[in-house]
């Protein structure tokens, strides 16, 4: 067996070490809901409850998760905060995710 390349083993880490924590929150199903909602645009902690029947208190803390892994940005708005997706890209991420999740009794 030959040795690894160190350079790639080292590039692959630095790769994971940034990937682990989208990775984590998107882990969540509650989280992956909100992402997969935002991909149709900008949407208030009250929008989100409505979707996900959490309580504003449980959004916020998944927003928060969100937010410090890169994935979403807030912008003021009144006396509320919009939350939209950092990067449009996310859409081919669900795209990505819905290739690999196993197929449902009855697809095959």
């Amino acid at each position: 067996m030959a040795e690894p390349d160190v350079a790639e083993v080292e590039r692959c880490r630095a790769l994971a070490v940034q990937w682990a924590p989208v990775l984590q929150a998107l882990g969540n199903p509650d989280r992956l809901l909100i992402v997969l909602w935002l991909t149709d645009g900008a949407q208030s902690v009250r929008e989100l409850q409505a979707v996900t029947g959490l309580p504003q208190s449980t959004v916020s803390y998944h927003l928060g998760h969100l937010r410090d892994a890169g994935l979403v940005t807030a912008e003021a708005e009144g006396r509320s905060n919009r939350y939209r997706l950092r990067s449009p890209d996310l859409d081919r991420v669900a795209t990505m995710l819905g290739a690999l999740a196993p197929a449902t009794p009855g697809e095959d």
